[in-house]
């Protein structure tokens, strides 16, 4: 072997007189060259082609260079070999050379760039030549040309090809990626594991972004596959006739135990500027029984509007087993759009406004009126006394002195009155809030912490989808495993302060923070007594604990405070499981599953292949085409360098919250935008559908707005008049039910008999397969629907048109309040939305109505006497009666 090394050095003799030279000639210049020759000049033999390129390699950096393959070539010689094929063989060999070699060759078209750009390629000459022996015996290394025609490099921190990460280096950043690790601190990490390391931040980025697209079939299934693979529960919509998803809410499996076990308090938020699709974030948290905040739910909506709010609480709701489990309390912002979803969805729910926004408008709006800080620290010293009213009495008297205050500021006294105190005081003077059980929360600093821990977690606002997710785990993971640790620190821990007989029904069974609630409250039995009107049982009002009435007389008949005096929200100390039924038997899918199986050998090709998509949509939604919303690009404008930069900081934006309390357009002269967004360009069909109803009121008619033609329609439409879009057909089916229980005599009175009452409510129910018994009607579901929802609903038909009031209950003193919805029906089997112009003619109540109606309620019609003279007078040879209408 070493005779066939030196003859085959000697047949290249040409090659070692380059490795001599000390000058090389480039465009006509002679420049000084480096000769590395002797670094690489060696007669070792290599076990393997890896091996030799490593030596070559960690060589060439040793004296300031980077060696790169220029050209490989692989033996083609067969078994077959003979003489005559001898020439046309190829041999085994590998050429190396500097990076620096070569000559840029520009791009590929004559196409300007604005990146200013460079390269680093200099035309060097230096070669190398590594050449596999016969029989596999090895590899040498010979230098074709030992010359550099620049200066070699003193570092090489920076270079693109001598920063590139190993495979186990790729290894460690894609798992500190996963951790939410930040890049700078992955670079350190690497830098701590090879002191040699010269990769550049930039790299680290790179390696970041390669680790997440290798992850990603697209970014929504992606989401769509970690939220499965982790058993979230979670639901999307996707814009009309489009893959884009509109709106996506999600929750941790263990979050719907927390939900079950402590709903009493609920806390919404919504944040803005987040993604980079610019999405609000609606974030929903709870408060455990030792007064700690976990995150129910979040929900990326399309826009800030009630329609997209009222979506996600009504999943919200769905995670809401039992109806008695209902929220007794929800803390929101003063948002008109949020504060509507949250009264549509959640009904018997108390509305709290954020006292702390409340206090911060109201500061900013006395800064910019009252310019003297004596006198703002006087104006605001009165609105303080105002918030903290302790009843009623003290309100009005509290009231008297700050207009007095204010005599010289009017502008901000009507502001404070007219924005805040005479539309939402029950929301947030402490005279009202302190009849509903809050358990002190009375602002919404719950999701705020949370959604600063969220920002803490994350290293830009404008990160993806998935990221957030991430972040979201991650966060979700610590509040959990803290909770747990209260629970059972409340179980195992005695304070010394509650190590007494009077405590020892409660230490253990109820939570540390309920019985320091109650130890604070035992320090005003001196005061109050047993007296009821001293003691004023706040605490047992807001919070469920023992107030210092009761304390005293438990401790006057040296009697240890009772488990049962103790709200059960502070004696639970566990994640909830909604597992089983109230039965105890275990939720099974088999009798929806046989149902749509049943479905599917019903349907004829067409149907099958449309139930098969969905089916596949559900069960594997990783594989699914969906995509987000695209986003924003740049368009024409102003220079760069005028235009406002794109803040990617995780910051909140100082906001205006009055702003959010604009009144609401009324729903007579146009819908929500967001409603309009999704029909106008999808379902807007105008003209096909005026010939629908009669001629004289067409004038009155904005729009026509379809709804999906099922058995479900008439209930969609009245969904999507109320604002809360018409997927939501399904809750009002289950608010009309409930309006039937309720006030079942009262119905039984005006359809005639309880049967038709049972009828109805029977009707309401979505069996297995819609049957014409579950249709809308007209008129008698009319007359629920005004009652449910206290709006004026006018039918539109060529057959008859009516006006339905609810039967009990007193109008709101403006008209301006009243709420109007209107509804059409078409080809005498399908219910519309009708949009009628302001102030426009409406047709005469439904006969029933003036008969059957709480003498408080007659003023309703009153104050609509001129629109229906109005509509009586297009007809003057009609008579006003009407027929049955149900739907296809």
């Amino acid at each position: 072997m070493n005779l066939f090394i030196y003859l085959w050095l000697g047949m290249e003799d040409h090659v070692s007189e380059m490795s001599k030279e000390v000058t090389i000639p480039i465009d006509g210049a002679i420049d000084k060259s480096v000769d590395c020759s002797d670094a690489f000049n060696t007669t070792e033999v290599f076990p393997s082609r890896e091996a030799m390129l490593n030596w070559a390699r960690d060589v060439a950096k040793e004296n300031g260079f980077v060696l790169i393959i220029l050209r490989s070539e692989t033996s083609t010689r067969s078994t077959k070999y003979t003489r005559s094929t001898r020439c046309n063989q190829r041999k085994t060999f590998v050429i190396m050379g500097c990076d620096r070699s070569g000559k840029y060759r520009g791009p590929y078209k004559n196409a300007l760039s604005r990146k200013v750009s460079g390269t680093r390629k200099c035309e060097c000459p230096f070669k190398l030549k590594g050449k596999a022996l016969k029989k596999a015996e090895g590899w040498i290394v010979k230098v074709m040309c030992g010359c550099h025609n620049h200066d070699l490099e003193e570092t090489l921190v920076g270079h693109p090809y001598a920063g590139r990460l190993s495979a186990e280096e790729k290894s460690l950043v894609d798992a500190l990626t996963k951790s939410m690790m930040k890049p700078k601190d992955i670079l350190l990490t690497l830098k701590d594991h090879n002191m040699g390391n010269v990769t550049t931040i930039k790299q680290i980025y790179n390696a970041r972004q390669a680790y997440r697209s290798s992850k990603k079939g697209s970014e929504m299934q992606h989401l769509l596959k970690l939220l499965e693979h982790d058993r979230y529960v979670y639901w999307h919509r996707k814009v009309d006739d489009s893959d884009a998803i509109r709106d996506i809410f999600w929750t941790h499996p263990d979050a719907i135990k927390l939900l079950g076990a402590f709903n009493t308090v609920l806390i919404i938020d919504s944040t803005y500027k987040t993604t980079r699709y610019q999405l609000p974030l609606l974030e929903i948290v709870g408060v455990t029984s030792t007064e700690l905040t976990f995150s129910v739910a979040f929900a990326f909506v399309e826009s800030e509007r009630a329609d997209n709010f009222t979506w996600a609480l009504q999943k919200l709701r769905g995670l809401i087993v039992k109806e008695d489990d209902m929220p007794q309390v929800i803390v929101t912002v003063g948002d008109i759009a949020l504060m509507s979803a949250v009264q549509v969805v959640f009904p018997s729910s108390s509305n709290l406004l954020c006292r702390f926004h409340i206090n911060q408008n109201v500061k900013a709006k006395c800064k910019s009126i009252v310019h003297s800080k004596e006198k703002q620290d006087m104006v605001m010293d009165a609105w303080d006394v105002i918030v903290n009213s302790p009843n009623e009495g003290e309100y009005m008297q509290r009231l008297a002195f700050f207009e007095n205050v204010c005599l010289d500021f009017p502008i901000f006294g009507d502001y404070v009155k007219n924005t805040w105190l005479i539309p939402h005081k029950e929301k947030f003077v402490t005279a009202w809030t302190n009849r509903v059980m809050h358990l002190g929360n009375t602002a919404t600093n719950r999701v705020e912490a949370t959604h600063w821990r969220l920002k803490t977690l994350l290293q830009d606002s404008k990160e993806d989808m998935c990221s957030y997710w991430d972040a979201m785990k991650n966060m979700i993971t610590l509040q959990h495993t803290e909770i747990e640790a209260s629970f059972e620190k409340s179980k195992n821990v005695v304070e010394h302060r509650h190590n007494t007989p009077f405590y020892v029904k409660l230490v253990g069974f109820v939570s540390r923070s309920a019985l320091s609630h109650i130890t604070e409250e035992y320090d005003r039995v001196k005061t109050a007594g047993i007296d009821s009107s001293i003691c004023g049982c706040i605490v047992r009002t807001t919070h469920g604990l023992p107030c210092a009435c009761e304390l005293a007389r438990y401790s006057t008949m040296c009697h240890p405070i009772p488990l049962e005096a103790i709200h059960a929200h502070w004696r639970k100390l566990k994640f909830s499981d909604h597992g089983t039924n109230d039965n105890g038997s275990e939720l099974s899918l088999q009798p929806e599953v046989d149902a749509l199986y049943k479905r599917f050998q019903e349907l004829d090709y067409a149907g099958k292949i449309i139930l098969m998509a969905k089916l596949h949509e559900m069960a594997f939604p990783d594989t699914a085409l969906k995509c987000l919303p695209p986003e924003e690009v740049g368009t024409k404008g102003a220079p760069e360098g005028l235009r406002w930069k794109s803040d990617g900081s995780t910051k909140f934006d100082p906001s205006y919250l009055e702003l959010a309390l604009r009144p609401a357009r009324d729903s007579t002269s146009s819908l929500s935008s967001s409603q309009k967004t999704v029909h106008e360009s999808k379902r807007r069909r105008v003209l096909p559908m005026m010939d629908q109803f009669p001629v004289e009121i067409h004038p009155f008619i904005e729009d026509i707005i379809d709804v999906k033609g099922d058995s479900n329609c008439g209930y969609r439409a009245v969904a999507a008049q109320l604002g809360m879009g018409e997927e939501s057909w399904a809750l009002v089916r289950q608010d009309l039910i409930r309006e039937l229980q309720q006030w079942q005599d009262n119905y039984a009175k005006l359809f005639g008999s309880n049967d038709r009452v049972a009828e109805l409510r029977k009707s309401l129910y979505v069996g297995k397969q819609a049957s014409v018994a579950s249709w809308m009607t007209i008129p008698d579901m009319g007359y629920v629907i005004a009652s449910r929802y206290n709006v004026v609903l006018v039918t539109l038909s060529l057959q008859e048109c009516m006006t339905f009031f609810p039967l009990r209950g007193r109008p709101p003193l403006s008209q301006s309040s009243h709420r109007l919805i209107s509804i059409g029906f078409v080809h005498k089997c399908h219910f519309v939305q009708v949009v009628l112009k302001a102030d426009s003619a409406i047709p005469p109540t439904a006969l029933q109505w003036s008969r059957y109606c709480n003498a408080e309620s007659r003023s309703w019609e009153t104050s609509y006497v001129s629109r229906m003279q109005q509509f009586r007078s297009l007809f003057p040879q009609k008579e006003i009666g009407y027929v049955d209408i149900i739907e296809d």
